[in-house]
């Protein structure tokens, strides 16, 4: 980044833990690789009140305990928290906003340039409406200005109509090109790696469609139980936890066409497209499940209803597996299975192409059609099996991976997924955020399930806690 720029960043709800333990850890790694520029302010603003130098410290505290102490050089360290500033106020006071409006000006006029603005909003989806309005009626933002924008933290809604409401309270204050939404699994190593598989290996796009691929599965699992989450999680569910925002966005890029260019507007009309292409869901799509008590970790789990933050006789899903329909040209007849859950096996998230027999088979030793699975966490990856034959007499079979992983392929620290994003928005880059279009595209293919399951319609099957899920799973 050209170091005249300069960059201002104000992270309302600055002392919650996305923003202690996720953004400020990531503003700082990027500060000390050198992809910021000098001229670069970091604002806080919440309702715990406290000056600049109390915040700073606490900010210090967890950033000696969550960075890799190689990157904690001292002289950066405390340059980066001389950037820092902080306010406090409440977040439905416009009278409050106007000082945080005045203070940053203040801070802004010690820069050679006027500089951007990125407003992010590390806070409550119940507080969004009087954050926005108070940023607007104090003059903070003007609609349409390209040096003022703003980050949007999941979820972003709860279904249609609360997505579209969303829409409106933002498009009173911002331009859709002020908005990043972000969805911090489409800033992982792997993920953005897609595109690159897919369109600069000759390899991959012939075989790219229904001739050659049997399945799609992009799998998400955590081996723990929802503890002290249930208050949230059960008006949420494993479907809008985590499917149909960070599998489908996955699903989008895996099934996409080739944009013109690699630029933001042309990568998201494609993923746009695809997610206009997924057929509606029905409940007869879907294998829902709910975790009984069992073994997670080596560790007795109890069951999800018996959890103290979960309402007794609770019918949300910890578990599902949903069958999706693409019609187009590309991939009309093949499955994709969006499949999340918690209390299972082991923590991980993968895509699986399952590929097709081969026609015509002259081998008589038993093996399996090619597979290739991309891993996404928690060790970033690319495994492809294959069938080769055994050294020795006789023609005996085998199925083989051929394994590539991120850390013994380019021997470096992968870096952050909002250290990706964050860096991305901050240049004004909207690849790998989500325009209003394939949200509500998004919202529409599963508002009507998630409708019959939150009245209670909907068939749940138990599962042990450690195990891959309910056995019903096969039935899609």
């Amino acid at each position: 980044m050209i170091n005249n720029e300069s960059r201002s960043v104000v992270i309302l709800g600055a002392s919650g833990n996305l923003a202690l333990t996720k953004l400020l850890p990531s503003l700082y790694t990027l500060f000390t690789s050198g992809a910021l520029p000098q001229n670069f302010a970091i604002s806080g603003y919440a309702r715990t009140a406290m000056s600049s130098e109390e915040y700073r410290k606490i900010v210090e505290e967890n950033l000696r305990n969550s960075i890799e102490e190689t990157l904690l050089v001292e002289s950066f360290l405390q340059e980066y928290l001389k950037s820092i500033h902080y306010f406090s106020g409440s977040y439905d006071s416009v009278e409050d906003f106007s000082k945080l409006h005045v203070g940053l000006a203040e801070i802004h006029t010690k820069f050679p340039s006027k500089p951007t603005v990125l407003y992010y909003l590390s806070i409550p989806p119940s507080v969004f409406e009087p954050v926005i309005h108070s940023l607007r009626e104090c003059g903070a933002i003007e609609k349409g200005d390209p040096d003022v924008s703003v980050i949007v933290e999941k979820p972003f809604g709860y279904d249609t109509e609360s997505a579209k409401a969303l829409g409106k309270t933002l498009d009173q204050t911002f331009d859709e090109s002020q908005i990043f939404r972000i969805d911090h699994y489409l800033g992982k190593e792997a993920i953005m790696n897609l595109m690159v598989m897919r369109f600069a290996n000759l390899i991959f796009e012939p075989v790219w469609n229904r001739n050659y691929i049997d399945s799609i599965t992009v799998a998400w699992e955590e081996d723990k139980n929802i503890g002290g989450r249930g208050g949230y999680f059960d008006k949420a569910g494993i479907i809008r936890d985590v499917i149909q925002n960070h599998l489908l966005q996955i699903l989008a890029l895996v099934a996409m066409e080739k944009p013109r260019s690699y630029d933001s507007d042309a990568i998201m009309a494609e993923k746009n497209k695809a997610v206009k292409s997924i057929e509606q869901i029905t409940l007869d799509d879907c294998i829902l499940g709910q975790y009984i008590s069992g073994v997670c970790g080596g560790k007795p789990v109890i069951g999800y209803t018996d959890e103290e933050s979960v309402p007794d006789g609770s019918k949300r899903e910890t578990f599902a597996r949903i069958k999706c329909a693409i019609n187009n040209h590309r991939w009309s007849g093949v499955p994709f299975y969006l499949q999340a859950g918690k209390a299972l096996t082991k923590s991980s998230t993968e895509i699986i192409f399952q590929f097709k027999e081969v026609p015509g088979d002259i081998f008589s030793s038993p093996h399996h059609p090619n597979k290739l699975i991309i891993e996404v966490q928690p060790d970033a990856g690319i495994k492809f099996c294959i069938t080769n034959k055994v050294p020795g007499k006789g023609m005996v079979l085998k199925d083989v991976a051929l394994d590539f992983s991120y850390d013994d392929g380019f021997n470096k620290a992968m870096p952050g997924a909002y250290e990706r994003l964050l860096l991305d928005a901050i240049q004004g880059d909207k690849t790998l955020f989500i325009n209003y279009e394939e949200l509500i595209h998004s919202w529409e293919i599963f508002t009507p399930i998630l409708e019959k399951i939150d009245a209670g319609n909907a068939e749940v099957f138990p599962y042990h806690a450690g195990t891959n899920g309910p056995e019903e799973t096969s039935r899609i």
